[in-house]
């Protein structure tokens, strides 16, 4: 048997591609302890972007379709996989994100890390091409899958509560990402941090989804409310999708002292802002996993959440201060109140390794 893992993403390693730099090295050695054969098929953007799939080149095959735009994209996965596949000599596929599963494909397993498309319908500008997603990524891809993967209890139960079919619950399996983080054994960096109270935002750059103008009002609750020179740091990039709306953000703050953005940034500067935060904001309600709170966690940092975002609470446990983004002023007061009563959280025993989740994976693949 020969499997083929697949790696694709557009734009910068934000979410789904730290997803693949922590589980790509550990699921593939799991593999080769368990003798399965295995090649992944990643997209030019991800391999480019993803340090861990360069060093796994040797395994790798660079697919340019997996970049095109979504309508070729489903094209050619619809017309060309399968050959591509049997060139190949895969017998069996996992989708380890935006999986396009159809019934011609060979035996498949999808990862789903959310269901925003059924959550919001507008979530990509507007309700047919959300619709037309929401049916590739989603719908078809979790009917015709043999196998399903959720990364949260929280995404499992919102898959069930659209999809509460039997054959649905039957194949679908939560494997938590890890709440560890390899950040924590880099060593210090030198970044442009002042010794003010600092909220960081970690992510992507997208307004909406994001919650960001949320997080700016609630920085100016807490700098009125303390009377401390709080600061907002804002780390991330943005897709294609988001570009225009990020932008439009970034120039709507700019004039704002207080509110910093950042851009990307590499993985020590990134440990190095983790340790400098005062905690961090992650105020968006739909979320699968949300890779910013396990990091924060991790450091032993408040992760100060919307009280609607189950898959955070799951993760984070008692490091996390949830707060109603619809009354920011009560919101600022409840943070404030948390952090005077105990600076740093105790970090949530037992948490998941991605480890785990790797051997999980494992044994998941060795039976599709």
């Amino acid at each position: 048997m020969t499997v083929a893992l697949i790696a694709h993403y557009l734009g910068p390693r934000l979410g789904i591609g730290q997803y693949f730099q922590r589980l790509l090295p550990l699921l593939t050695e799991e593999l080769k302890k368990n003798q399965v054969e295995f090649k992944i098929f990643a997209s030019p953007n991800a391999f480019e972007q993803t340090p861990a799939l360069k060093e796994l080149k040797d395994c790798v095959r660079v697919v340019p379709p997996l970049d095109y735009p979504a309508n070729k994209r489903f094209l050619w996965c619809a017309t060309r996989f399968n050959d591509y596949c049997s060139e190949e000599g895969i017998n069996s596929v996992v989708w380890l994100s935006n999986p396009i599963v159809l019934p011609w494909h060979p035996p498949s397993l999808a990862v789903i890390h959310d269901v925003n498309e059924w959550k919001n319908p507008e979530k990509y500008g507007s309700r047919l091409k959300t619709a037309l997603r929401s049916l590739i990524y989603l719908s078809t891809s979790i009917n015709c899958a043999q196998k399903l993967v959720a990364v949260s209890e929280a995404t499992k139960k919102d898959i069930l509560h659209f999809r509460p079919q039997a054959k649905i619950k039957q194949k679908l399996k939560t494997i938590s990402n890890g709440g560890d983080s390899p950040l924590l054994n880099l060593p210090s960096a030198k970044i442009d941090a002042s010794t003010n109270p600092i909220l960081l935002s970690v992510g992507r750059i997208d307004p909406q989804a994001k919650s960001l103008p949320q997080a700016v009002k609630l920085i100016e609750q807490l700098r009125s409310q303390s009377g401390s020179p709080w600061e907002l740091h804002l780390i991330g990039g943005m897709n294609s999708t988001t570009k225009e709306e990020g932008t439009a953000f970034l120039n709507s703050i700019k004039e704002l002292s207080w509110v910093i953005y950042h851009g990307y940034v590499e993985d020590s500067e990134l440990a190095q802002w983790y340790r400098q935060a005062t905690a961090i904001v992650f105020l968006s309600k739909n979320e699968g996993f949300g890779l910013p709170i396990a990091e924060a966690v991790s450091f032993g940092r408040w992760a100060i959440i919307d009280e609607q975002n189950q898959a955070g609470i799951e993760l984070g446990k008692e490091a996390v201060i949830t707060v109603n983004t619809e009354k920011l002023e009560s919101a600022a007061e409840r943070i404030l109140l948390r952090l005077k009563a105990q600076n740093s959280p105790n970090t949530p025993s037992e948490l998941f390794t991605w480890q785990e989740a790797a051997i999980a994976y494992a044994e998941e693949i060795k039976t599709i």
